[in-house]
């Protein structure tokens, strides 16, 4: 469990990047964190893994304030998947992601094995093993990127807009492995994001962000998108798109499912 207790952070000249921030994130659940550039979110993000610490307030793992142990070996406990994938350039792929677990000292034999075995999981073959980042696509570089934030086991995996810079079809395959490695594995994610549908097709928990870290709203897509707690939500979320307008018309005996314009969008299964 990850809990942020009334956390701010200024920076130099007084710039505030979050104030009074307080929330709890679940055990073995998906917290999405969205909101638009200036809402906190990334710096949140690295209070977890102290790669920020804040001005005030505390964040605890599992009621352990982080700032009590060693930072360097607080983030190789943490899994930390960035949007660039963060791979280093003159490393193979096997080498990137067996990073962590030889200097936590697994032998690089086993961890090399290990290595080969994530690939698999996250849906590349073990011909990628001796490539270097540069020879692989985004979608493929985002993959590694995820294997390597699991080398180690971490119960907790802080994913920092790590699909933004793919294209749409990538990164729908991307958001299916991640809910298919989340049901298999269950950790605890921290994801950041500024697209409200990834948010809502991840989340079990979405909170949107004003400036500063401020809470908007949280709880489950569903309740949001139900209930939108203000104008400010209404507007983020795109409550008046015509693609959230969903109703059904018969066709030949189906319930078809069609947006606010019209368009048909899906059919309803038989005892939906």
């Amino acid at each position: 469990m990850i809990q942020f207790e009334q956390v701010s952070k200024v920076y130099a000249r007084g710039s505030v990047a979050v104030e009074d921030f307080t929330l709890v994130v679940p055990s073995h659940r998906t917290v999405v964190l969205v909101g638009s550039s200036g809402s906190g979110k990334t710096t949140l993000m690295r209070m977890v893994n102290r790669m920020v610490d804040p001005t005030s307030g505390r964040v605890l793992i599992d009621d352990v304030d982080v700032r009590e142990g060693d930072p360097v070996k607080l983030r190789r406990r943490i899994g930390y998947v960035l949007q660039q994938g963060g791979l280093l350039p003159h490393r193979t792929v096997v080498d990137n992601i067996a990073t962590v677990p030889v200097l936590n000292g697994t032998s690089r034999r086993q961890a090399h094995h290990d290595a080969l075995g994530l690939l698999e999981r996250v849906g590349l073959s073990s011909e990628v093993a001796k490539r270097y980042p540069a020879q692989l696509s985004g979608g493929q570089q985002q993959r590694v990127g995820v294997a390597r934030a699991l080398a180690s086991d971490p119960n907790i995996l802080l994913m920092d807009e790590p699909f933004g810079a793919v294209d749409p079809i990538v990164r729908r395959d991307l958001q299916d492995e991640l809910l298919r490695l989340q049901a298999d594995l269950g950790k605890t994610i921290l994801f950041v994001t500024h697209d409200i549908d990834e948010a809502f097709r991840l989340g079990d928990e979405v909170v949107v962000l004003r400036e500063r870290g401020q809470i908007a709203q949280q709880g489950t897509p569903e309740q949001i998108l139900a209930h939108p707690a203000d104008d400010f939500v209404r507007h983020f979320i795109g409550a008046d798109r015509s693609e959230r307008s969903l109703t059904t018309t018969r066709v030949d005996g189906r319930l078809v499912v069609v947006d606010g314009q019209g368009r048909p969008v899906g059919v309803m299964r038989d005892g939906a």
